[in-house]
Protein backbone atom coordinates (compact mmCIF):
# COMPACT_ATOMS: atom_id res chain seq x y z
CA UNK A 1 0.00 0.00 0.00
CA UNK A 2 1.35 3.44 -0.96
CA UNK A 3 2.10 5.87 1.86
CA UNK A 4 0.29 9.20 2.00
CA UNK A 5 3.00 11.28 0.33
CA UNK A 6 3.45 8.80 -2.52
CA UNK A 7 -0.31 8.64 -3.01
CA UNK A 8 -0.54 12.44 -3.22
CA UNK A 9 2.33 12.46 -5.74
CA UNK A 10 0.54 9.87 -7.90
CA UNK A 11 -2.68 11.91 -7.82
CA UNK A 12 -0.85 15.16 -8.63
CA UNK A 13 0.83 13.50 -11.62
CA UNK A 14 -2.60 12.81 -13.07
CA UNK A 15 -4.42 16.04 -12.21
CA UNK A 16 -3.85 18.86 -14.68
CA UNK A 17 -3.78 22.57 -13.79
CA UNK A 18 -5.75 24.64 -16.27
CA UNK A 19 -6.91 28.21 -16.70
CA UNK A 20 -7.77 30.21 -13.61
CA UNK A 21 -5.62 28.14 -11.22
CA UNK A 22 -2.27 29.48 -10.02
CA UNK A 23 -1.31 26.65 -7.62
CA UNK A 24 -2.73 23.14 -7.68
CA UNK A 25 -2.05 20.03 -5.61
CA UNK A 26 0.90 20.12 -3.23
CA UNK A 27 0.36 22.99 -0.81
CA UNK A 28 -1.85 23.58 2.23
CA UNK A 29 -4.43 24.98 -0.18
CA UNK A 30 -4.93 25.53 -3.90
CA UNK A 31 -4.71 29.12 -5.16
CA UNK A 32 -6.76 30.64 -7.97
CA UNK A 33 -5.43 33.39 -10.21
CA UNK A 34 -7.24 36.06 -8.17
CA UNK A 35 -5.63 34.86 -4.92
CA UNK A 36 -8.63 32.92 -3.61
CA UNK A 37 -7.50 29.85 -1.65
CA UNK A 38 -9.37 26.54 -1.58
CA UNK A 39 -8.77 23.62 0.76
CA UNK A 40 -10.47 20.42 1.86
CA UNK A 41 -9.81 18.16 4.83
CA UNK A 42 -11.82 15.37 6.37
CA UNK A 43 -12.05 13.86 9.83
CA UNK A 44 -12.86 10.15 10.06
CA UNK A 45 -13.89 8.33 13.23
CA UNK A 46 -11.29 5.72 14.12
CA UNK A 47 -8.57 7.45 12.08
CA UNK A 48 -8.34 11.08 13.22
CA UNK A 49 -10.73 11.02 16.18
CA UNK A 50 -12.56 8.47 18.30
CA UNK A 51 -16.11 8.76 19.51
CA UNK A 52 -15.02 7.06 22.73
CA UNK A 53 -12.95 10.15 23.62
CA UNK A 54 -14.37 12.93 21.43
CA UNK A 55 -17.84 14.43 21.72
CA UNK A 56 -19.79 15.18 18.53
CA UNK A 57 -18.95 18.84 19.14
CA UNK A 58 -15.24 18.03 19.47
CA UNK A 59 -15.28 16.13 16.17
CA UNK A 60 -17.06 18.91 14.29
CA UNK A 61 -14.86 21.63 15.82
CA UNK A 62 -11.75 19.70 14.78
CA UNK A 63 -12.99 19.22 11.22
CA UNK A 64 -13.52 22.94 10.70
CA UNK A 65 -10.42 23.97 12.68
CA UNK A 66 -8.01 21.92 10.56
CA UNK A 67 -9.36 23.60 7.44
CA UNK A 68 -9.06 27.03 9.03
CA UNK A 69 -5.44 26.10 9.76
CA UNK A 70 -4.85 25.41 6.05
CA UNK A 71 -6.19 28.87 5.22
CA UNK A 72 -3.99 30.34 7.96
CA UNK A 73 -0.93 28.65 6.45
CA UNK A 74 -1.55 30.57 3.22
CA UNK A 75 -1.72 33.87 5.10
CA UNK A 76 -5.39 34.26 4.16
CA UNK A 77 -8.68 34.92 5.92
CA UNK A 78 -11.54 32.37 5.78
CA UNK A 79 -14.72 33.33 3.94
CA UNK A 80 -16.98 30.29 3.62
CA UNK A 81 -17.13 26.53 4.13
CA UNK A 82 -19.13 23.59 2.77
CA UNK A 83 -19.69 20.66 5.14
CA UNK A 84 -20.09 17.04 4.07
CA UNK A 85 -21.44 14.62 6.69
CA UNK A 86 -21.23 10.84 6.50
CA UNK A 87 -23.51 9.59 9.27
CA UNK A 88 -23.84 6.09 10.75
CA UNK A 89 -27.31 4.88 11.70
CA UNK A 90 -26.83 5.55 15.43
CA UNK A 91 -26.19 9.29 14.97
CA UNK A 92 -29.29 11.24 16.03
CA UNK A 93 -30.60 14.65 15.12
CA UNK A 94 -29.49 16.04 18.50
CA UNK A 95 -25.94 14.86 17.72
CA UNK A 96 -25.96 16.75 14.42
CA UNK A 97 -27.32 19.81 16.24
CA UNK A 98 -24.34 19.63 18.62
CA UNK A 99 -21.92 19.35 15.70
CA UNK A 100 -23.31 22.38 13.90
CA UNK A 101 -23.52 24.42 17.09
CA UNK A 102 -19.78 24.01 17.65
CA UNK A 103 -18.89 24.59 14.02
CA UNK A 104 -21.04 27.71 13.93
CA UNK A 105 -19.33 29.04 17.08
CA UNK A 106 -15.93 28.57 15.45
CA UNK A 107 -17.10 30.04 12.13
CA UNK A 108 -18.55 33.08 13.89
CA UNK A 109 -15.30 33.62 15.80
CA UNK A 110 -13.48 33.89 12.46
CA UNK A 111 -16.10 35.96 10.63
CA UNK A 112 -16.88 33.24 8.08
CA UNK A 113 -20.05 31.41 6.99
CA UNK A 114 -21.10 27.80 6.59
CA UNK A 115 -22.95 27.96 3.27
CA UNK A 116 -23.97 24.40 2.41
CA UNK A 117 -22.75 20.87 1.94
CA UNK A 118 -24.07 17.32 1.71
CA UNK A 119 -25.31 14.51 3.96
CA UNK A 120 -25.00 10.78 3.35
CA UNK A 121 -25.33 7.51 5.19
CA UNK A 122 -21.92 6.08 6.09
CA UNK A 123 -20.55 3.08 8.02
CA UNK A 124 -18.33 5.45 10.06
CA UNK A 125 -18.78 9.07 11.11
CA UNK A 126 -17.01 11.31 8.61
CA UNK A 127 -16.91 15.11 8.43
CA UNK A 128 -15.47 16.63 5.26
CA UNK A 129 -14.98 20.38 4.99
CA UNK A 130 -14.20 22.43 1.89
CA UNK A 131 -13.14 25.97 2.71
CA UNK A 132 -12.63 29.20 0.78
CA UNK A 133 -10.33 32.01 1.89
CA UNK A 134 -8.93 35.26 0.60
CA UNK A 135 -5.66 37.08 1.37
CA UNK A 136 -5.70 40.63 2.66
CA UNK A 137 -5.44 43.43 0.10
CA UNK A 138 -2.12 43.53 -1.74
CA UNK A 139 -0.80 40.26 -0.25
CA UNK A 140 -0.49 37.05 -2.27
CA UNK A 141 -0.98 33.69 -0.56
CA UNK A 142 2.22 32.30 0.97
CA UNK A 143 3.28 28.94 -0.47
CA UNK A 144 5.41 26.25 1.16
CA UNK A 145 7.59 26.10 -1.97
CA UNK A 146 9.08 29.61 -1.97
CA UNK A 147 11.51 29.54 0.95
CA UNK A 148 15.00 30.97 0.39
CA UNK A 149 18.46 29.97 1.64
CA UNK A 150 19.28 31.77 4.87
CA UNK A 151 15.64 32.24 5.88
CA UNK A 152 14.92 31.87 9.58
CA UNK A 153 12.36 29.24 10.58
CA UNK A 154 9.89 30.32 13.27
CA UNK A 155 6.89 28.73 14.97
CA UNK A 156 3.89 30.64 16.26
CA UNK A 157 3.56 28.94 19.65
CA UNK A 158 4.31 26.01 21.94
CA UNK A 159 4.47 22.48 20.59
CA UNK A 160 3.64 19.03 21.91
CA UNK A 161 0.39 19.78 23.78
CA UNK A 162 -1.86 17.85 21.42
CA UNK A 163 0.43 14.80 21.32
CA UNK A 164 0.73 14.84 25.11
CA UNK A 165 -3.03 15.26 25.45
CA UNK A 166 -3.61 12.24 23.22
CA UNK A 167 -1.24 10.22 25.40
CA UNK A 168 -3.28 11.15 28.48
CA UNK A 169 -6.53 10.21 26.74
CA UNK A 170 -5.09 6.80 25.90
CA UNK A 171 -3.54 6.29 29.34
CA UNK A 172 -5.25 8.45 32.01
CA UNK A 173 -2.73 7.25 34.62
CA UNK A 174 -0.19 9.56 32.97
CA UNK A 175 -2.13 12.55 34.31
CA UNK A 176 -1.21 11.79 37.93
CA UNK A 177 0.75 14.70 39.37
CA UNK A 178 0.57 16.76 36.15
CA UNK A 179 -1.61 19.84 36.80
CA UNK A 180 -1.67 20.76 33.10
CA UNK A 181 -3.10 17.38 32.02
CA UNK A 182 -6.63 18.70 31.48
CA UNK A 183 -5.32 21.60 29.40
CA UNK A 184 -3.28 19.20 27.26
CA UNK A 185 -6.34 17.06 26.61
CA UNK A 186 -8.41 20.14 25.71
CA UNK A 187 -5.73 21.23 23.24
CA UNK A 188 -5.99 17.84 21.54
CA UNK A 189 -9.80 17.85 21.48
CA UNK A 190 -10.20 21.49 20.45
CA UNK A 191 -7.35 22.64 18.18
CA UNK A 192 -7.05 26.41 17.72
CA UNK A 193 -6.11 27.57 14.21
CA UNK A 194 -3.64 30.48 14.04
CA UNK A 195 -5.43 32.59 11.43
CA UNK A 196 -4.34 35.97 12.79
CA UNK A 197 -0.73 34.77 13.00
CA UNK A 198 -0.87 33.61 9.39
CA UNK A 199 -2.08 37.00 8.20
CA UNK A 200 0.57 38.78 10.28
CA UNK A 201 3.37 36.59 8.91
CA UNK A 202 2.19 37.07 5.32
CA UNK A 203 2.09 40.84 5.78
CA UNK A 204 5.52 40.74 7.46
CA UNK A 205 7.07 39.13 4.38
CA UNK A 206 7.15 35.40 5.16
CA UNK A 207 8.63 33.62 2.15
CA UNK A 208 7.11 30.20 2.91
CA UNK A 209 4.63 28.79 5.41
CA UNK A 210 2.96 25.52 6.40
CA UNK A 211 0.76 24.45 9.27
CA UNK A 212 2.10 21.91 11.75
CA UNK A 213 -0.53 19.24 11.37
CA UNK A 214 1.56 16.08 11.13
CA UNK A 215 4.59 17.05 13.22
CA UNK A 216 7.15 19.85 13.06
CA UNK A 217 9.87 17.68 11.50
CA UNK A 218 7.60 16.15 8.86
CA UNK A 219 6.07 19.48 7.91
CA UNK A 220 9.49 21.19 7.89
CA UNK A 221 10.64 18.39 5.59
CA UNK A 222 7.70 19.10 3.28
CA UNK A 223 8.51 22.81 3.19
CA UNK A 224 12.20 22.18 2.58
CA UNK A 225 11.63 19.68 -0.22
CA UNK A 226 9.01 21.89 -1.88
CA UNK A 227 11.49 24.80 -1.74
CA UNK A 228 14.43 22.65 -2.92
CA UNK A 229 16.36 23.39 0.27
CA UNK A 230 17.62 21.81 3.47
CA UNK A 231 16.02 22.67 6.82
CA UNK A 232 17.83 22.40 10.15
CA UNK A 233 15.60 22.26 13.24
CA UNK A 234 17.20 22.88 16.64
CA UNK A 235 15.47 20.56 19.12
CA UNK A 236 16.87 22.55 22.03
CA UNK A 237 15.10 25.68 20.78
CA UNK A 238 11.59 24.22 20.61
CA UNK A 239 8.97 25.97 22.74
CA UNK A 240 7.09 23.25 24.59
CA UNK A 241 3.64 23.64 26.09
CA UNK A 242 3.36 23.39 29.89
CA UNK A 243 3.02 19.78 30.98
CA UNK A 244 4.63 18.26 27.88
CA UNK A 245 7.96 17.53 29.56
CA UNK A 246 6.26 15.91 32.56
CA UNK A 247 3.90 13.84 30.40
CA UNK A 248 6.73 12.67 28.16
CA UNK A 249 8.78 11.77 31.23
CA UNK A 250 5.90 9.75 32.68
CA UNK A 251 5.59 7.89 29.38
CA UNK A 252 9.33 7.36 29.03
CA UNK A 253 9.73 9.30 25.80
CA UNK A 254 12.01 12.18 24.76
CA UNK A 255 9.98 15.40 25.24
CA UNK A 256 11.71 17.31 22.45
CA UNK A 257 11.12 14.50 19.97
CA UNK A 258 7.50 14.25 21.13
CA UNK A 259 7.10 17.97 20.47
CA UNK A 260 8.88 17.69 17.10
CA UNK A 261 7.02 14.65 15.75
CA UNK A 262 3.73 14.49 17.65
CA UNK A 263 1.56 16.41 15.21
CA UNK A 264 -1.82 18.14 15.49
CA UNK A 265 -0.37 21.27 17.08
CA UNK A 266 -1.78 23.47 14.29
CA UNK A 267 0.83 26.09 14.99
CA UNK A 268 2.40 27.61 11.88
CA UNK A 269 5.97 27.10 10.67
CA UNK A 270 7.16 30.06 8.62
CA UNK A 271 10.33 30.98 6.78
CA UNK A 272 11.14 34.66 7.17
CA UNK A 273 14.07 36.82 6.03
CA UNK A 274 16.76 37.18 8.72
CA UNK A 275 16.18 40.93 8.79
CA UNK A 276 12.47 40.64 9.56
CA UNK A 277 11.31 41.73 12.98
CA UNK A 278 9.84 39.06 15.24
CA UNK A 279 6.71 39.34 17.34
CA UNK A 280 7.46 38.30 20.95
CA UNK A 281 5.43 35.08 20.72
CA UNK A 282 7.31 33.79 17.66
CA UNK A 283 10.18 31.41 18.37
CA UNK A 284 13.16 30.76 16.09
CA UNK A 285 13.58 26.99 15.70
CA UNK A 286 15.91 26.66 12.72
CA UNK A 287 17.00 27.81 9.30
CA UNK A 288 16.72 27.00 5.60
CA UNK A 289 19.97 26.52 3.71
CA UNK A 290 21.36 25.21 0.45
CA UNK A 291 21.86 21.44 0.51
CA UNK A 292 20.12 18.16 -0.17
CA UNK A 293 16.38 18.84 0.23
CA UNK A 294 14.97 17.58 3.49
CA UNK A 295 15.07 18.16 7.23
CA UNK A 296 17.63 17.50 9.95
CA UNK A 297 16.87 17.48 13.67
CA UNK A 298 19.88 18.93 15.49
CA UNK A 299 20.84 18.70 19.16
CA UNK A 300 24.07 20.28 20.46
CA UNK A 301 25.35 20.43 16.88
CA UNK A 302 24.66 16.73 16.19
CA UNK A 303 22.24 15.29 13.68
CA UNK A 304 19.70 13.25 15.68
CA UNK A 305 17.00 13.00 13.02
CA UNK A 306 14.60 10.17 13.92
CA UNK A 307 13.44 7.62 11.37
CA UNK A 308 9.84 8.72 11.94
CA UNK A 309 9.42 12.45 11.27
CA UNK A 310 5.72 12.64 12.07
CA UNK A 311 2.34 11.14 11.35
CA UNK A 312 1.18 10.00 7.91
CA UNK A 313 -2.48 9.25 7.30
CA UNK A 314 -1.62 6.12 5.32
CA UNK A 315 1.24 3.82 6.22
CA UNK A 316 3.47 2.20 3.63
Amino acid sequence: MDGELELIRRIADRAGVRGGVATGIGDDAAVLDDGTVLALDMVVDGVHVRRATHSFGDIAHTALAVNLSDVAAMGALPVAALIGLGLPEDVRGDDVDAMYADMEDLADAHGMSIVGGDVSASPVLTVSVAIVGRPTAGIRPVLRSTGRPGDTLVVTGPLGASAAGLMVLRDPALAAGIPEADALVKTHLRPRPRVADGVHLAEAGATAMIDISDGLLLDADRMARASGLAADIDLEALPMAPGVVATAGAAGVDPALLAATGGEDYQLLAAIPPSAGLEPHLTVVGQLRDGDPGVRAMRSGRDVTPARLGWEHRGA
